[in-house]
């Protein structure tokens, strides 16, 4: 019972951090969203807040590599498995060199202030409008075009907890592919369990383990072979999902 409230506060605590947090770095980059050229500024300003979350939650990560150095100068498309908004946070952090924007869902532009600033600096996406979804097409092109990175979540959204890993889309594949820009895959455990998105009496604070698994070039993939990227990345992050789950975190 006292275990369940403290873990019941610790999720209030999430909430008011992020009454202070959000204003407070998501507000000091509104000066610098309505250029691109200051995109790079906006940026860092998200992933201190991200960092911010990360520290005063309790959470740490450990990164596991494929030796692989990303470089500064390319831009990539990022994947990842997705449990809860943390994940948004450990990309934010783990990505420091490469400045980029998320795809998600249009339902956050909603959100009073936050919502204001998602919409001003990732691509939002009504996954129930045809219309909606071939503008976000457009739009991750220009991004990429500007010179920056991209992320999707190729799940589509959060899975129900019972889900192992979701069935991925194909968007970020068929992206790449056009683009002909590498993807670069992540496998992000105990989220899932340290902070489930449908329990606030659930988790706790702790050690997050991360896998960056080695950069995957498109170039001798066809669009028509975006199904075959598609499930090499699923099998990459599902093989080490089973891995993580097998030892203790």
């Amino acid at each position: 019972m006292i275990y369940s409230l403290l873990i019941f506060l610790w999720h209030i605590w999430f909430l008011l951090i992020n009454i202070i947090l959000v204003p407070f770095w998501a507000g000091a980059s509104i000066p610098f969203l309505f250029n691109e050229k200051n995109y790079p500024i906006v940026y860092w300003f998200h992933q201190m807040w991200a960092r911010s979350n990360l520290f005063l939650m309790g959470f740490w990560y450990v990164l596991e590599t494929d030796k692989e150095i990303l470089d500064k100068n390319k831009q990539y498309v990022i994947i990842s498995n997705h449990t809860s908004i943390m994940d948004i946070m450990l990309i934010y952090s783990l990505m420091r060199n490469h400045p980029l924007v998320f795809v998600g869902k249009a339902e956050l532009a909603k959100l009073p202030f936050f919502g204001f600033v998602y919409k001003k600096s990732n691509i939002l996406l009504d996954r129930k409008s045809l219309s909606s979804c071939k503008q976000v097409f457009k739009t991750i092109q220009h991004q990429i075009d500007s010179g920056k990175s991209i992320c999707l979540f190729p799940e589509g959204g959060v899975p129900n907890p019972s889900i192992f890993l979701g069935n991925f889309k194909s968007g970020a594949f068929a992206i790449a592919i056009i683009k002909q820009i590498p993807i670069v895959t992540f496998t992000i455990a105990d989220i899932k369990t340290k902070f489930p998105r449908f329990s606030l009496l659930k988790g706790k604070p702790g050690k997050i383990r991360i896998k960056q698994h080695h950069s995957i070039s498109t170039k001798h993939f066809s669009l028509k072979e975006k199904n075959i990227l598609k499930q090499k990345c699923f099998n990459l992050i599902k093989f080490q999902l089973e891995q993580f789950y097998s030892e203790k975190s």
